[in-house]
């Protein structure tokens, strides 16, 4: 029988951060925009939605990069619970690298466009590890 929650960290560490070039002139990351990770990307293919809150990303001008470069990171403690959709995949998870969607939305509710506004330069993998079972 499965635990009422299950608890998952998600990261991506400061030391292999994101990187990101920053287009658009109607803001920028932390003056306009938000960085959002809005799902996992588990190595067998499964996508984990993820809401807004879930996760908390950090950006910062990216100091080895020419002006409009930026550095992401990220890292969250998400609940699942036990009648959640992707229970079964999120119980088989111990530490594994995941990929992850990004998206920046502006203070004004609209998204940024990738490759209009703004390229990924590179796009490392982060980390999942199911951190243990908490009772509801």
């Amino acid at each position: 029988m499965s635990a009422p929650h299950v608890l998952v960290s998600f990261r991506l560490d400061r030391e292999r951060p994101a990187r990101v070039r920053w287009l658009a002139t109607d803001g920028a990351p932390g003056d306009g925009y938000k960085a959002q990770i809005t799902a996992i990307l588990l190595a067998d293919g499964s996508r984990l939605p993820m809401h807004g809150s879930a996760i908390l990303e950090q950006t910062a001008p990216d100091p080895a990069a020419s002006p409009g470069g930026y550095l992401l990171t990220f890292n969250g403690i998400v609940g699942f619970p036990s009648d959640h959709p992707d229970r079964g995949r999120v119980e088989e998870l111990h530490d594994e690298e995941i990929g992850y969607e990004l998206e920046f939305v502006h203070r004004g509710g609209h998204a940024a466009v990738r490759d209009q506004d703004y390229e990924i330069v590179e796009q490392p993998r982060g980390t999942a590890r199911k951190m243990s079972h908490r009772d509801a």
